[in-house]
């Protein structure tokens, strides 16, 4: 595509600038202009500043008013591109262009979109200038949103989002290659979900003495690749910006993850902290956080796959050092700060421990959808199901276990040797009312052993089913005959079922190798439109078809025989 113009009116100390200082190159990356289809517009000829960092001494902005004539507001940001590669097994990046203005902008509607640039020193205008672009409609499924009312996630367009994935916070040596490995294997495997964390080993901006207002545009690039290979694989992603080991002063269990004498906001770096706590209440300290949320929202809100913006991992783990209100009053705040400058409206949250879950976090109506983490504890699938139908009575907004593993201090196959934990997390969520999979941790064990089988069976029986539509909800079932337990989601003409044998729950059922078959199991579902229905019966762990049958609901109730089974079996139940 040939470089578009704009030509600029500039104006510098109150004296017309030259000609030549009248123009802007705006460059599309790729392709044509189109519906959902990232624009990145690198902006020439913008005055200097001390600080490109600093939004206070330097902001460029890119105002577009598209067909609809709702202004949009999209922040520039200075960055840089690099070159990598492998040298032993690290990977090694290498400046390859000198850094510079740039711009990331995502068509909303197809038509006529006029852009004006407008560069700010001091807050004071210095240059601006306008062009049109000429969108092209694509078919594209739009951002994802919490459906109104529902438990679940949709696109723009209406489609639901059933979030099948798991954790995959940061890479190892090998950097973005590693998530090049992964990205491929997760797509094979049809899933569609990660989360990736900002932090000192991975994708972290502003963390270290020398950082403060000094973004890392190195780690800035690798994300910047990790999130352009997720959207092309179909993955999207959950951006979380700190963690709690930013706060810490003590090393932890792995000898590590204490930060807060290096962080730049502590005043012993020339920061504005006294106190760890200072950093949710002192003035400058919320100034400087803002500064780094623009630039994150000028850099990745165009990312289409981004899921949600997620502000802490786990911040009650430090609250020895913090004061709950103030985190909540911090939240709300830089909340509402996030909403007013992200153009794109990506959804909000945040996080805690599993086991100091506090209502009034979630209850902030900043925060869009909830979430909860998970170590230790036994019944996967109980688990998930109380979980789920607590936060959904509490809240009434969407829920998953973001963090799931049967250890929080590591990967423990031998407590777990046929994997019953890790495939009860995944399974049970999509029975249970949950928005997604449980997301389990220890991604690289993961990877290492190729246990995607688990998330691709899921895969395989949710396709072509109404799994998130916005009337599904859990529905009651019984069971008679076998003891088994069973869960099921139902809209009025369509049931998911899942039926587990209770002695392969974990832990109890962990070590057993040969299980006994079940036999002889009824499960009765209730919230089905009378009619007759066709019910296909699927194994959980090989992701095929056993057989199927017919039924019938009436008086609002569906009975079915279920085929002998061992561990688990699971149905797909549709009106006729």
């Amino acid at each position: 595509m040939n470089p578009v113009f704009l030509s600029l009116l500039v104006f510098a100390a109150g004296a017309r600038a030259n000609a030549a200082d009248a123009v802007l190159m705006l460059r599309p990356s790729t392709g044509p202009y189109e519906v959902l289809k990232r624009l990145e517009l690198f902006v020439e000829n913008v005055p200097s500043a001390e600080n490109p960092f600093d939004p206070s001494l330097i902001a460029v902005d890119l105002e577009v008013v598209p067909p609809s004539g709702e202004k949009l507001v999209i922040p520039g940001f200075w960055g840089r591109e690099f070159e990598r590669k492998i040298e032993g097994n690290r990977e090694a990046l290498t400046p390859s262009a000198p850094p510079g203005w740039r711009v990331r902008y995502l068509p909303l509607e197809p038509g006529q979109h006029r852009l004006e640039v407008v560069a700010r020193l001091r807050g004071q205008v210095v240059s601006r200038g306008a062009t049109t672009l000429e969108v092209e409609p694509a078919h594209r499924r739009g951002l994802v949103r919490v459906n109104p009312g529902s438990r679940f996630f949709r696109f723009d367009d209406g489609t639901p989002l059933f979030l099948n994935g798991l954790c995959a916070c940061w890479h190892g040596s090998r950097g973005t290659y590693d998530y090049d490995d992964w990205l491929a294997a997760y797509a094979k495997a049809g899933m569609n979900y990660i989360r990736i964390w900002m932090w000192p080993n991975a994708f972290g901006l502003e963390w270290d003495r020398d950082h403060r207002l000094q973004y890392q545009l190195d780690a800035a690039w690798t994300l910047d690749h990790v999130l352009a290979e997720a959207e092309r694989r179909g993955i999207f992603v959950m951006l979380c910006f700190d963690y709690h080991g930013m706060f810490e002063v003590e090393p932890d269990f792995w000898k590590s993850n204490n930060y807060w004498p290096r962080h730049p906001y502590n005043a012993v770096n020339g920061g504005p902290c006294a106190n760890q706590d200072e950093f949710f209440t002192h003035p400058d300290a919320r100034a400087l956080y803002q500064k780094r949320l623009r630039y994150m929202v000028a850099r990745w809100s165009a990312f289409p796959n981004v899921l949600a913006w997620e502000f802490f991992n786990e911040i009650d783990n430090v609250y020895k050092y913090l004061k709950h209100d103030h985190v909540i009053d911090w939240h709300r705040d830089m909340g509402a700060y996030l909403r007013s400058i992200d153009p794109y409206r990506h959804l909000i949250t945040s996080s805690f421990t599993g086991g100091s879950e506090r209502p009034d976090l979630f209850a902030l109506p900043q925060m869009e959808f909830a979430q909860y983490h998970s170590y230790n504890e036994k019944y996967p699938a109980d688990m998930t199901a109380q979980k789920t139908a607590a936060f959904w009575e509490r809240y009434r907004k969407p829920f998953f276990v973001s963090e799931y593993g049967t250890d929080w201090k590591g990967w423990k196959p031998d407590t777990d040797p046929h994997l019953r934990a890790l495939h009860q997390a995944i399974w049970s969520a999509a029975f249970t009312g949950a928005a997604g999979t449980g997301m389990t941790w220890w991604w690289e064990s993961i990877h290492s052993q190729n246990l995607y089988r688990h998330w691709s069976a899921l895969a395989k029986f949710l396709d072509g089913t109404a799994i998130a539509a916005s009337d599904m909800r859990p529905v009651p079932t019984t069971t008679e005959g076998s003891k088994v337990k069973s869960w099921a989601v139902a809209t009025p003409r369509e049931a998911l079922v899942w039926v587990l044998d209770p002695a392969m729950n974990w832990p109890d059922g962990a070590m057993i190798d040969n299980p006994e078959p079940v036999t002889g199991a009824e499960v009765s579902i209730e919230g089905l439109e009378a009619g007759e229905y066709s019910v296909e019966w699927w194994h959980p762990l090989e992701g095929r078809r056993l057989l199927s049958s017919e039924a019938r609901v009436e008086a609002g109730r569906l009975d079915l025989v279920v085929p002998e089974f061992s561990v688990d079996i699971a149905a797909r139940v549709r009106r006729r």
